[in-house]
């Protein structure tokens, strides 16, 4: 009899968690699919799935950080829309992203520039209604180089 409640609770359990493994998969797949049709390959060990913040680490080229940073939002902010719009209880809707783009500046060498913004700010950006060049305007106000 106690078997049967342990294996009744571990099959619960693991029921319980792949809703939330699949939840993530959608997530990170939206993300790296976004990032593609952008032509920047990116891989799901570079997103980190926080309780309440993702975070994406990117490298870019030493000329157009820029994009790759409007890129990560946009492609969080469409993940994010996406998990909404399904609707699921499951749904992974972090309130909070941060960006980090590493820009070589010399053999060897690299700046790493990180930025935040709220989840609602990149599903503006995703969605067009705001402008990139006002989305970047108020990034670069927090933004932080290492």
């Amino acid at each position: 009899m106690q078997s049967n409640r342990s294996f009744s609770i571990l099959f619960l359990a693991i029921i319980l968690n792949i809703s939330g493994v699949y939840a993530n998969y959608a997530f990170k797949k939206k993300v790296k699919d976004v990032c593609k049709s952008y032509r920047i390959p990116i891989e799901s060990s570079q997103l980190t799935l926080g309780p309440n913040e993702v975070a994406i680490n990117m490298e870019s080229g030493r000329n157009n950080f820029e994009m790759f940073m409007l890129v990560g939002f946009a492609s969080v902010g469409q993940a994010i829309a996406h998990q909404k719009e399904m609707g699921l209880s499951n749904a992974y809707t972090p309130g909070s992203i941060l960006v980090s783009v590493a820009v070589p500046i010399s053999k060897g060498e690299s700046n790493i520039f990180i930025a935040r913004c709220s989840g609602e700010m990149a599903i503006s950006l995703a969605n067009g209604q705001i402008d990139s060049s006002n989305f970047m305007q108020e990034i670069m106000k927090s933004m932080e180089i290492q």
